[in-house]
This record gives structure tokens, C-alpha cells and sequence, in this order.
């Protein structure tokens, strides 16, 4: 898994592009969110377009990097899931947990 990262009004978008798995992938956002909190930055935007397959370890870690972000009095949403990983979600009850939007300028405004 690869990670990008860009600021827009404030917010911090990291764009993930590949798997997010137990054995591949799931470390690079979570140090992404990490060093990101231990700079300050509390508002960021997972752009999910380039997750390819989540597992049960790659859910959890955004459930992890929700709480850490929550912990750190800033807000953790999801930008373009797709529609397996909202089925996915919705299977887990995480709807209610995560905000998801299909459209950035939305995402943004709702910070």
C-alpha cells in the first residue's frame, strides 16, 4: 500500500492505492495517521478509491485511526469507498461509526 498526502481548507487528504490487509498494506496509514496527529493535523479525509481489498486487520485499523483521531479532538472521515467496502462496512455496523462521502468538496465542507 502506498500513501499520499495534501492539504485542501484545512483538512488532510490521505490518498491510499493498493491493498490493505494483515500481510500488506495497513502499516502505511497507520503511520501515516500516527505522525500526522503527532503534527497537529486532527482533520483528515481517507481518500479510499485505490483500495483494491480490505480485510478484517485493514477494518480495523481504520476503526483504530478513528478512535486515535477522535483521541486527539480531530474528525476521520472516508472519501470514495467502494461499493464492496460500504457493503462491508454496513456488515460491521460501522456505518453509523464512519462518515463517508463520494464527492471531496462535500467531505471538505463537512469538516
Amino acid at each position: 500500500m502506498r500513501t499520499t498526502q495534501r492539504t485542501a481548507d484545512g483538512v488532510t487528504i490521505i490518498s491510499l492505492d493498493g491493498r490493505m490487509t494483515r500481510n500488506d498494506g495497513f502499516w502505511a496509514m497507520k503511520t501515516a495517521v500516527a505522525d500526522l496527529l503527532a503534527e497537529g493535523h486532527a482533520q483528515l479525509l481517507i481518500d479510499m478509491a485505490g483500495v483494491s481489498y480490505m480485510d478484517s486487520t485493514g477494518v480495523g485499523e481504520l476503526v483504530s485511526a478513528f478512535i486515535s483521531t477522535r483521541n486527539h479532538d480531530g474528525k476521520l472521515k472516508l472519501l470514495n469507498p467502494s461499493h464492496r467496502l460500504r457493503e462491508l462496512f454496513e456488515v460491521a455496523k460501522l456505518v453509523t461509526v464512519f462518515e463517508m462521502f463520494d464527492d471531496e468538496a462535500e467531505a471538505l465542507r463537512s469538516f
